[in-house]
C-alpha cells in the first residue's frame, strides 16, 4: 500500500458517449440572462438557477469531518460544470439522519431538494397526502425526458417513489442488483490455520478460536470479537439469512403474505445470536456501540468479521488503516450455511439507494429536475462523479484518465465523498467505471457476483405502505430502533427475556396491535398484484 501506483484508464467510452441535449445542458435549460449548463456560473446568478440540497453524508469521512472550505472546491466544480449555483447541507447518517431529518420536516426548514429513504418514510409520515412533496411526473416529462431512461425500471416501479400511479420521488440507484457481503480478517484465519467458515458450526469454531487468542496482538486477549454487532442491527445482521429468513422480507405461506420476522425460523436465528452472545463472541454492550464507530473499531482489530458492502472493500483492505497490524488482510465471503443449507444475505430489492423529493415550497422545481437530468446524462457529470476534479484528483494524458489513488488530493476520503456523498444519481462506488479502475477489480466483481447469488426473494417487493401500519411504527418489519422486533431481538439476545416465551409473546403482540390486519391487507394486495 505504501507503493505509489497510477492507474491508466482508456476513456473511449466516455468520449464516445453522446451528449444528450438535456434541459440542464442546452437552450431549454437556460434561465433568461444566464449561461447554459456546462459553463461557469456567473456572479449574480438568478434565483431560478440556485438550488439548495439537504442530504446525508453517508458516514463518509470527508463529508462528515472536512472543513467546509475544503468541500467548497468540489461544490464550485460541480457548479462550473452544471451551470447551477448549488448549496449543500449534510446531516448525519443512519439513525442520526433519521432524527435530524424528522426535526427538519417538523420545522419546515427544508431545501429545494431533499434526500430521504422513501416518499412514505415514517420520518415524514403522510407527506404525500398532505401535499408536502410535489408530484414530479409532469415535470419530468416536460423538463427531463431522458431521466426515466437513465434509471432502472425496477426503481421507478417502487412505492418508494410512486403512489397511486403518480411519481413523487427521484430514485438514486444502487447501481447493482446486490452488494451486501461479509468481510473476514483473512490474516486471522491464516493465523488460526482455518478456512472461511462454510457452515454455522464452522463459524462457531472460528469464534471460539478468536476468543482464545490475542488476534490483534495488542496484549489483551479479551478485546476481540468474532463478529461486529452495533445499534444499527439492520446493517450488521449477517446470520438470519442462514435460517432462510430476513428482516424486511415477506413471503407467501399457506395463502397468506406474512413477514419473516414472525416466523419460527426467525426464532432460530435469534437463538443463534444469543448463543454467540452468551459465549462472549459478541460485545456484551453491543446495543450501545454506534455504527459510525464500527469502522474505527475494525481498524483497531476488534472484529474478525462484519457485514459490509462490496464497494467498501478497497478502503477497508488498506493495510495502513489497521493500527499496529502490518499483516492485516481481508476476504469477502458469503454467510455460512445454516441447518437447511441456506445462506441468504441481501434482500431482493428495487435497487434504490435513496430517494430525492422536491418540497412543494421549492420555487424552481423545473430547474431542480433539469439539474438532476444533467447529472445522469452529461459525460462531464460522469467524469466528475467517477474521478473528481480534472488536474486535481486526476489528469488526462493522450485521451486517457490518469488517477493516482495515493495522491495527496485523493486522501482523506475525497473520492468517496464525490462518488457517494455528493453523488446526485447513484451509489458511485458500484459503477462499472469505478470498479474497473480498482487494482483488485476482479476481486470486486467476484464479490458482487457472490452478493447476487445470496439474495433472498421478497414477495412484497412492490408492496406500498400498509394502512394497518399508519401511526404504528412499532410494527415495522425490519430492524428499526424502537419497534417491537428490534426490542425483542435485543432483550432475548442479552438475556432480558427468555427465548421461547419472549419471541412467542412478541408475535402475539405484533399481530394483536395491527399485524394481523397488515397480513390480511398485504395478502389482498399480493393476490391483486399477481392475478393473471
Amino acid at each position: 500500500m505504501g507503493r505509489r501506483s497510477k492507474y491508466m484508464l482508456v476513456t473511449g467510452l466516455l468520449s464516445a458517449m453522446t451528449v444528450v441535449a438535456a434541459c440542464g445542458g442546452g437552450s431549454n435549460g437556460q434561465a433568461e440572462g444566464n449561461t447554459q449548463a456546462g459553463k461557469e456560473v456567473p456572479e449574480g446568478t438568478s434565483e431560478k438557477r440556485e438550488i439548495s440540497i439537504l442530504l446525508s453524508h453517508n458516514n463518509y469521512q470527508f463529508a462528515s469531518r472536512a472543513p467546509e472550505s475544503e468541500k467548497e472546491l468540489y461544490y464550485k466544480e460541480l457548479e462550473r460544470l452544471s451551470g447551477y449555483k448549488l448549496s449543500f447541507e449534510f446531516l448525519g447518517h443512519a439513525d442520526d439522519y433519521r432524527q435530524q431529518l424528522a426535526l427538519r420536516f417538523a420545522s419546515g426548514e427544508l431545501a429545494d431538494l431533499v434526500r430521504t429513504a422513501s416518499i412514505d418514510w415514517d420520518v415524514h409520515a403522510g407527506a404525500v397526502d398532505q401535499g408536502v412533496f410535489l408530484e414530479l411526473g409532469p415535470l419530468i416529462d416536460q423538463y427531463a425526458p431522458n431521466l426515466k431512461k437513465s434509471i432502472p425500471e425496477v426503481a421507478w416501479n417502487s412505492p418508494k417513489v410512486s403512489k397511486n400511479g403518480k411519481i413523487y420521488g427521484i430514485p438514486l440507484s444502487i447501481g447493482v442488483p446486490a452488494d451486501r457481503i461479509i468481510m473476514y480478517r483473512q490474516d486471522w484465519l491464516d493465523k488460526l490455520n482455518m478456512e472461511v467458515p462454510e457452515t454455522l458450526e464452522d463459524f462457531l469454531k472460528f469464534a471460539e478460536a478468536v476468543k482464545q487468542n490475542d488476534m490483534n496482538g495488542d496484549g489483551d486477549p479479551n478485546n476481540e470479537y468474532a463478529v461486529s454487532l452495533t445499534d444499527n442491527l439492520a446493517w450488521n445482521d449477517v446470520f438470519s439469512g442462514s435460517f432462510g429468513v430476513r428482516p424486511g422480507a415477506w413471503h407467501m405461506r399457506d395463502g397468506r403474505l406474512e413477514p419473516d420476522i414472525i416466523q419460527p425460523e426467525m426464532k432460530e436465528a435469534i437463538a443463534f445470536y444469543k448463543q454467540m452472545y452468551d459465549a462472549g463472541y459478541i460485545h456484551k454492550d453491543f446495543i450501545t456501540k454506534k455504527q459510525a464507530d464500527r469502522t474505527g473499531d475494525a481498524y483497531k482489530g476488534l472484529y474478525g468479521t462484519w457485514g459490509a458492502a462490496v464497494y467498501q472493500y478497497p478502503g477497508n483492505s488498506k493495510k495502513e488503516n489497521y493500527i499496529d497490524q502490518p499483516d492485516a488482510k481481508l476476504t469477502m465471503a458469503a454467510p455460512p450455511k445454516g441447518p437447511r443449507g441456506e445462506n441468504y444475505l441481501q434482500l431482493e430489492n428495487d435497487q434504490i439507494f435513496f430517494v430525492f423529493v422536491i418540497p412543494s415550497t421549492t420555487k424552481n422545481p423545473e430547474e431542480v429536475i433539469k439539474f438532476l437530468e444533467w447529472t445522469y446524462t452529461d459525460p462531464e457529470a460522469d467524469k466528475f462523479f467517477t474521478y473528481g476534479i480534472k488536474d486535481h484528483n486526476y489528469t488526462e494524458v493522450d485521451g486517457k484518465i490518469v488517477l493516482d489513488p495515493e495522491a495527496e488530493a485523493n486522501q482523506g476520503g475525497t473520492l468517496g465523498f464525490v462518488r457517494v456523498s455528493l453523488n446526485m444519481r447513484e451509489l458511485g462506488e458500484n459503477s462499472e467505471s469505478v470498479i474497473a479502475m480498482q487494482p483488485d477489480s476482479d476481486v470486486l466483481m467476484a464479490g458482487y457476483k457472490l452478493s447476487e447469488e445470496t439474495t433472498i426473494t421478497n414477495d412484497a417487493l412492490y408492496l406500498s405502505k400498509l394502512d394497518a401500519f399508519d401511526g404504528r411504527p412499532e410494527l415495522s418489519v425490519g430492524f428499526s430502533p424502537g419497534n417491537l422486533f428490534y426490542d425483542t431481538f435485543v432483550k432475548i439476545v442479552m438475556g432480558r427475556e427468555p427465548l421461547d416465551s419472549g419471541f412467542d409473546n412478541f408475535v402475539k403482540e405484533w399481530k394483536s396491535r395491527g399485524g394481523e390486519a397488515a397480513i390480511q391487507e398485504a395478502t389482498e394486495w399480493y393476490n391483486e398484484f399477481h392475478k393473471k
